[in-house]
């Protein structure tokens, strides 16, 4: 088709100038854009939160800008911007040679409570989006969390997929909980990457509490005693009040609108001795001078196993004392690859054994569940009031599960009522799933 001349020369003139918007962006990337970006709760998450992300190694200084969010653009023009601590890190693991980046953490303190906030990361010409995040509420406020166990295998497809289920499912979620083995293993920094890019906005924008499983730790070379990856107190800024330098930001505690949230260090209770009285005697305290009515402990070893030749009898020995004098509500675990959830001998907290990843393994003879699975990836939404405690647990394609009630109208234990769905329990083979 021919076009007249004054078409043609008009068409001329508007790529050319499409072409020169194209060549001035609004604002030129010329460094490596921050990655692995990931807010977490800190132990006064009204009026302060922690930020973490890494850059390319000599990547250099890093920041933070914030604000508080406006109706319109205004807010990048009232923005403060803070220096972050910067740890450059070099390390050969198991399966990789020279892994080095520059690792950045930042925790903003005297923020508003019950306040959105947009903040970004990194520096001129190497900005993060702007994103947002809500500080909680200074006083006791109904809110809903996510609990997940092990994601761990296949983790950016499948493990990726069902967390993102949960997220589109729990569009208004407080936080995050995970209760271990994030990923297979401990070092392996392809495998971290995984675990950050299965939904890299939402664990930027909605804080994440962590507690350790055994695929956490690692033993070079069989050595003892087992150590931490070095990319945990690297990629993640956990509260610093638990027992010992030993178990910083493994072992803490949060308070959360009404909600003790209380982390334990499993694999060192198995392993370490010192560590395990440590962490006994901390969380005996945590309990006794408990201002919060509800009380959830999440770690990676359930005491009350769901998968085949496993028992959680030593655990058991050694917590549920406490769990049951200080009248403990909820304690959620990981480990099993299986779901079950009950209250044994009709008292005390409800256990919770969970797994959103796709590794199963089949049921034990159990005769203290109330609801069991296995061969599924399951969620949990846990509801929060002054005197009400709701779970729900989905299997990834949305479908209710389970659910209960704990009602707690003062000190004292809580009441529960069984709300579970009447549907036959799933235990799939494989050539099932």
């Amino acid at each position: 088709m021919r076009l007249s001349l004054r078409l043609a020369a008009t068409l001329s003139c508007s790529v050319l100038a499409f072409a020169a918007l194209q060549a001035v962006p609004a604002q030129a990337q010329t460094a490596s854009l921050p990655e692995r970006v990931i807010v977490n709760l800190t132990e006064t998450p009204s009026t302060s939160l922690a930020f973490n992300w890494r850059a390319e190694a000599g990547a250099g200084d890093g920041f933070i800008e914030y604000a508080i969010l406006t109706p319109g653009p205004a807010y990048p023009a009232k923005a403060v911007r803070l220096p972050a601590q910067r740890t450059s890190a070099a390390f050969t693991t198991r399966d990789e040679q020279n892994v080095a980046a520059d690792y950045y953490s930042v925790r903003l303190t005297g923020l508003t409570p019950d306040t959105q906030y947009v903040y970004r990361v990194g520096k001129e010409g190497a900005w993060s989006p702007w994103r947002q995040v809500k500080t909680a509420a200074a006083e006791v406020r109904p809110f809903t969390f996510l609990y997940m166990g092990d994601v761990q295998n296949d983790i950016r497809s499948m493990g990726g997929l069902a967390v993102r289920r949960a997220l589109r499912q729990t569009p208004d979620a407080a936080f995050m909980l995970f209760a271990g083995d994030l990923i297979n293993r401990a070092d392996n920094d392809a495998e971290w990457g995984e675990w950050f890019d299965m939904d890299a906005h939402r664990l930027a924008e909605t804080p994440s509490l962590m507690t350790p499983g055994n695929h956490e730790y690692m033993k070079p070379q069989g050595s003892t005693p087992q150590m931490l990856a070095p990319q945990w107190r690297l990629q993640f800024t956990l509260p610093e009040n638990g027992p010992s330098d030993m178990l910083t930001e493994t072992v803490y505690r949060v308070d959360y609108q009404g909600v003790r949230i209380i982390s334990l260090d499993a694999d060192m209770i198995d392993e370490d001795p010192q560590a395990a009285r440590d962490q006994v005697a901390w969380l005996e305290r945590q309990l006794a001078d408990n201002p919060s009515r509800w009380t959830v402990v999440f770690l990676h070893y359930p005491l009350y196993s769901t998968a085949r030749g496993r028992s959680g009898e030593e655990l058991r020995a050694v917590l549920q004392p406490l769990f049951d004098r200080y009248h403990v509500d909820l304690v959620l675990a990981g480990h099993d690859h299986t779901y079950g959830r009950g209250r044994p001998h009709d008292q005390g907290p409800v256990y919770m054994v969970s797994n959103v990843g796709p590794k199963q393994y089949p049921l034990g003879d159990l005769n203290w569940t109330e609801r069991k699975a296995s061969g599924v990836q399951v969620f949990q939404q846990v509801e929060v009031s002054a005197a009400r405690l709701t779970m729900r647990a989905f299997t990834m394609d949305g479908a209710p599960y389970d659910a209960f009630q704990l009602d707690k109208p003062g000190a004292g234990p809580a009441r529960l009522t069984d709300l579970k769905p009447a549907t036959p329990e799933l235990i799939l083979r494989r050539e099932d799933q």
